[in-house]
């Protein structure tokens, strides 16, 4: 469970949050980059969570969830800062703004949960690896 909340607040985004961010124009460039590229992965990551929340507060607990966010975008901002010119996160935005760059945003969620298949299965694989070196 740990690890799945860790996994959500890394990958996780909304849409909201690029107009409530209040700061440079690299700071909302790299918010909305952000949003572009994990936005739609968060319904997928944050179902689990949500749904261990008594029905009658999931509403909620998803307004609440979704409003935390906006802190955590701005700490990852500060990272693309370290990593990526203003110039840079220009062209990656350009290039999401393409027909292949819209496809890979709609597409990537389909790919993640397809990957998360593969990715147990091959946990599952490397524990027997695991086991025959254990001994």
């Amino acid at each position: 469970m740990k690890k799945l909340v860790f996994i959500l607040f890394v990958i996780l985004g909304t849409s909201a949050f690029a107009q409530e961010i209040e700061g440079d124009s690299f700071q909302k460039k790299a918010v909305k980059l952000i949003e572009l590229t994990s936005g739609q992965q968060f319904e997928i990551i944050s179902e689990p969570i949500v749904n261990q929340i008594p029905e009658g507060n999931r509403e909620d607990f998803k307004k609440e969830l979704k409003a935390s966010l906006k802190g955590l975008y701005v700490k990852l901002a500060e990272i693309y800062r370290e990593e990526f010119t203003e110039e840079e996160l220009d062209e990656i935005l350009a290039f999401y703004d393409t027909p292949v760059g819209k496809k890979m945003v709609d597409t990537t969620p389909k790919v993640m949960q397809k990957a998360m298949t593969v990715g147990q299965q091959w946990g599952m694989e490397l524990q027997s690896i695991m086991a025959k070196y254990m001994q």
